[in-house]
């Protein structure tokens, strides 16, 4: 009776040692699994505030790296993030994320390296880097007052700049204003980005149209240049033409085809008002 019961109790003990074992292997795939969701995410935001695709494959193999991880394997481009790596005992784990709007946002994306370079440091646990993450996204380092001067003064000083006199650069300073509070309202509700842009650029056109007709001296011509300038993606092919530049054509090529289309709505959208009403 003695050698029953303790064989029962050996056969209880293994299966409670068992269920502990399985319990922590559980516990282990779900941490590893959340930290590559919140590298990932760590990604996906510097990617939406304007970085690099060299930069974000960088900052995530740096992260893993500083955790442990193993055969890190990333693939970025401005729409999909996709990571491999492997634990300490050669478990795979794999993760994506999609990525649906890209802008620039240089004060964002200061504050996502600043926090990579501080979870390398010190390696927070998950509940901190989620926080950390957090407070990133919630950051604003440029106010809207800030934002709304910057698009006013590059409106007016591009017409200037070619050609046009004080008041052609001080009406299109009103049209900075006016592409400033569509931004603000409507880009986000305009579920297509190119769409938006031949709305933005007709609207822009008629208003440079429109100080034309007034008779008090304006060139349409010099306003409209200051306007088209704000909306051009200079920094989105020099960033296209680098990446092509350092072998990584595909990304670059992306990022080339999407300045063409944006170039294009520009032109489609100013067209609209010269075709209309013709050339003041």
């Amino acid at each position: 009776m003695a050698m029953d019961a303790k064989r029962n109790t050996n056969k209880r003990t293994d299966k409670n040692q068992n269920r502990d074992e399985e319990q922590n292997a559980a516990e282990a795939i779900k941490d590893m699994s959340r930290y590559l969701d919140l590298f990932l995410e760590m990604g996906k935001s510097m990617l939406e505030a304007g970085a690099e695709v060299y930069r974000v494959e960088d900052t995530i193999f740096r992260l893993c790296t500083a955790y442990g991880m193993k055969e890190i394997e990333i693939f970025a481009i401005r729409s999909l993030i996709i990571l491999s790596v492997k634990d300490g005992e050669g478990k795979l784990y794999n993760n994506s994320k999609r990525i649906y709007e890209v802008g620039i946002h240089m004060g964002k994306l200061e504050e996502f390296n600043q926090a990579s370079r501080l979870i390398c440091a010190e390696l927070p646990d998950l509940e901190e880097i989620a926080d950390l993450l957090e407070k990133c996204r919630k950051a604003r380092s440029v106010t809207r007052k800030e934002t709304l001067l910057g698009y006013m003064l590059a409106a007016f000083s591009f017409a200037c700049f070619f050609g046009g006199r004080l008041r052609d650069g001080a009406a299109g300073a009103v049209l900075g204003l006016l592409l400033f509070i569509m931004d603000q309202k409507l880009a986000k509700r305009c579920p297509q980005r190119l769409v938006y842009i031949v709305l933005v650029s007709a609207v822009l056109g008629f208003c440079g149209e429109f100080w034309g007709c007034l008779g008090l001296g304006f060139r349409p011509d010099k306003i409209m240049i200051g306007t088209i300038m704000l909306l051009i993606p200079g920094m989105a092919f020099m960033n296209s033409m680098r990446d092509m530049l350092s072998n990584n054509e595909i990304n670059g090529l992306f990022s080339c085809l999407d300045v063409i289309l944006t170039a294009g709505a520009i032109a489609v959208g100013f067209a609209v008002p010269l075709l209309l009403l013709g050339e003041m």
